[in-house]
């Protein structure tokens, strides 16, 4: 009985994709945080800094997490001294330097379970980014299997599989766009949606400030498509929308007014010297793309087919979905790449950008829906083995998949071919001498995108000369 009951719900989940999504990334997802964290391994970068700030919400039930880095309270889960990531209000009492945000929302389970309750919760939180993906790529009309084939590659040859174990608050951006865009995408809507939408968008300064840069252009959309839905019949769908962005926005200006003695919610930023447009944001875009350590393109190849799935897909019916990408991608990226950090500092590759990442996954789809030869089919196979073999090896000691903005990938490092490293054979932006194998690279792509263009090209010459 209990063998042909397992075969049964083994051929229940193989038939339903959305199943299947949820029992892979939850195991997936759940087992290796749960290694990850049990094996001892410590958080890293601005990690340990948003656990202490829950920490401190708990022990002391204050902000001044002074506090606990004077008592050293976070030896519970980073047993060695820290400098303290903190930075002055206006007041000059000392504060932290990051987003109270996301230590509220784990507060919970962080009570609960400690440093694993706070990663279990992202882990959750990326497995929701993974199946609302899903159902966005079937509201776009891309198919059952190519959806659950650009899910799949997400959840386990992408960032989010590296960014699912650890605590950092990109998880939760990705969520709240990925989910907005699902709900703008429907014909109909319920007042539970919305609610929401307005609560996650709501929450997106809380958690970074530059995450606003997504909630300001995702909630007009939004709003437009109500009002050019029902008009003005369901003023209780306007309710519902805006009243949760409302009351968390003045929760907001009251905070950092009582807090930090200013209307402006970017303070802890400010006051911590990081700020937009520092610098030349061009070589962080090519950066985000081409560099070794810190580029979606070198690490997950999957990417690959975005620029070819955009030139695919620039047909009328789409353009209403180019332009919402567009205005929520180019100011979030411009911003970002124009910090100091545009990479985000020590971290893994893929930070800033992880939460736009969901929208792109249609381009994906797109291309590999409609590119017909079997080569592009090859090509995506061995590049989701690549990302998911680059996600394993960033589970790895000492550095476990985090950067340092060196020139060098440290996942990659010990990989040699004859003699040379593989990182030698990579380019990077923080190198001026190696500027040539960045151009080269670039053209490589360039060259490939041409390609798969042109494989749609010749399947479509092939039908039209069928018919």
């Amino acid at each position: 009985m209990p063998a042909s009951l397992l075969r049964s719900w083994y051929g229940r989940i193989r038939k339903d994709h959305q199943l299947s999504l949820i029992v892979i990334c939850g195991l997936l997802f759940g087992l290796t945080a749960l290694i990850y964290v049990g094996l001892g391994i410590l958080p890293t970068g601005d990690e340990p800094h948003y656990l202490i700030i829950s920490q401190t919400l708990l022990k002391y039930h204050s902000l001044n997490v002074m506090l606990d880095y004077t008592n050293r309270d976070y030896f519970q889960f980073y047993p060695t001294p820290i400098d303290p990531h903190v930075t002055y209000n206006e007041h000059h009492q000392l504060l932290p330097l990051h987003s109270i945000g996301a230590p509220l929302l784990w507060l919970l389970p962080f009570a609960l379970l400690g440093r694993l309750g706070a990663v279990w919760f992202i882990a959750l939180l990326t497995a929701l980014v993974i199946l609302t993906l899903y159902r966005v790529l079937l509201l776009m009309g891309i198919s059952e299997r190519t959806a659950f084939r650009v899910s799949l590659a997400y959840a386990v040859a992408s960032p989010f599989y590296i960014y699912a174990h650890l605590s950092f608050v990109e998880p939760i951006g990705a969520l709240a766009c990925v989910y907005v865009v699902r709900v703008l995408l429907q014909e109909e809507h319920t007042w539970g949606e919305l609610t929401i939408c307005s609560f996650l968008l709501g929450i997106l300064p809380w958690v970074h400030i530059r995450l606003a840069l997504l909630e300001i252009p995702l909630f007009f959309f939004l709003l437009h498509r109500i009002y050019r839905l029902y008009g003005w019949r369901r003023w209780q769908y306007y309710v519902a929308y805006l009243l949760p962005v409302t009351l968390l926005f003045m929760a907001l200006e009251i905070y950092s007014y009582q807090v930090w003695g200013t209307l402006n919610p970017a303070a802890n930023q400010i006051n911590g010297n990081s700020q937009p447009f520092e610098v030349n944001p061009f070589m962080g875009m090519v950066g985000m793309l081409f560099d070794q350590e810190h580029g979606i393109l070198l690490n997950f190849p999957i990417f690959l087919f975005l620029f070819p799935g955009i030139l695919l897909a620039l047909k009328k019916r789409f353009m209403g979905y180019h332009l919402l990408v567009l205005v929520v991608s180019v100011p979030y990226i411009v911003a970002c790449t124009s910090f100091r950090h545009w990479s985000g500092g020590w971290c893994p590759p893929g930070r800033f950008i992880l939460v736009l990442l969901p929208l792109y996954a249609f381009y994906l789809a797109y291309a590999l829906e409609h590119i017909g030869a079997r080569w592009p089919r090859i090509l995506w196979n061995v590049a989701c083995w690549y990302g998911f073999i680059y996600c394993i090896l960033s589970l790895l000691p000492p550095h476990n998949g985090f950067n340092a903005e060196d020139g060098s990938n440290n996942a990659l490092a010990f990989l040699q071919v004859a003699n040379y490293r593989l990182t030698d054979l990579l380019p990077s932006v923080y190198l001026a001498g190696k500027v040539w194998l960045l151009a080269l690279w670039i053209c490589g792509y360039l060259v490939l995108t041409l390609f798969l263009v042109r494989a749609r090209e010749q399947k479509t010459e092939t039908r039209s000369q069928e018919l």
